[in-house]
């Protein structure tokens, strides 16, 4: 595998991040010192997830070298998840409050994660509840090992010892999902709380592989240091996902005026030298090592 000449690849990030900003809290795309409002456009629910996807799997592929540099300063593994959960409940288009819980060494309880949204006295009545085939979401959903999704919490037999806890903070659903070791072990569960009844769709049960897969790989990181990253294992896939969100933003080029398309194909164009020098230097998969 080539090694990357003393910082030509993060010049380029660096070049490129900067004369493409993004969007910024107005809800508007800056690029060159301009700055074009983001259309405001009905898309269809397949077009509305596909770019939500992207984002999101690009912000979580962003967050990875945060995430190990964070550790290696000595962050605590609930500021790690915190932050991204934060990502997560931000880029939804909908009110959620998410939660990760961890399973105790004896893996008889769920343990407080991070939850940076749901009501402090719920988080800690919760906290150390044992799991079991009627736990509620969470608790269930680490003891059978499966994804456990409940629509009404007023009404699920699975909350019959906890709806109490969970009904005054408006919390009316509930979907859980096991947090896995690589060998299938169980870590914890990640849970989407929405205060309104509703299951998850296709789509949601997608965003949930990406965000759960996140975590376990934070959790991995935080209890196995050896375990960590390097940036160059992780830059390949966070310019792939870079180049997806720049693919999604492409295919509204035809709703914005002249300036706004020149825009965007300035941002295609360093997204794709971005790729290139870093298959360049850091050999595309499957290439020998030289």
């Amino acid at each position: 595998m080539n090694v990357p000449k003393a910082g030509e690849a993060q010049s380029v990030a660096s070049t490129f991040l900067e004369r493409c900003a993004g969007l910024n809290n107005a809800g508007e795309f800056e690029c060159h010192s301009r700055t074009f409002k983001r259309p405001k456009i009905p898309l269809n629910r397949e077009e509305s997830w596909m770019s939500f996807a992207a984002g999101l799997q690009q912000a979580l592929e962003l967050r990875q070298t945060d995430v190990v540099s964070e550790l290696n300063r000595g962050d605590s593994l609930e500021d790690v998840l915190t932050r991204h959960l934060l990502v997560v409940e931000e880029m939804s288009e909908s009110q959620i409050l998410t939660s990760v819980l961890l399973l105790s060494p004896d893996w008889k309880r769920l343990t407080h994660g991070a939850a940076p949204s749901l009501p402090r006295s719920y988080r800690e009545a919760i906290d150390g509840a044992e799991i079991g085939p009627q736990a509620g979401s969470c608790g269930t959903a680490a003891y059978l090992g499966r994804p456990v999704y409940v629509t009404d919490i007023a009404t699920d037999p699975l909350w019959t010892a906890y709806r109490d806890l969970a009904l005054p903070h408006g919390l009316r659903s509930c979907w859980s999902t096991p947090i896995l070791h690589a060998d299938g072990g169980v870590m914890g569960t990640f849970a989407i709380y929405q205060r309104k009844l509703g299951r998850p769709t296709r789509d949601d049960l997608a965003s949930i592989d990406i965000i759960t897969e996140n975590v376990a790989r934070a959790i991995k990181w935080a209890r196995e240091p050896g375990h960590r990253i390097h940036i160059s294992d992780v830059l390949p896939r966070q310019v792939a996902a870079l180049g997806a969100i720049v693919a999604a933003i492409r295919q509204q080029a035809s709703t914005l005026d002249d300036d706004g398309r020149e825009a965007i194909e300035t941002v295609v164009r360093g997204s794709e030298k971005l790729a290139e020098i870093v298959r360049r230097h850091l050999g595309e998969p499957g290439e020998a090592e030289h």
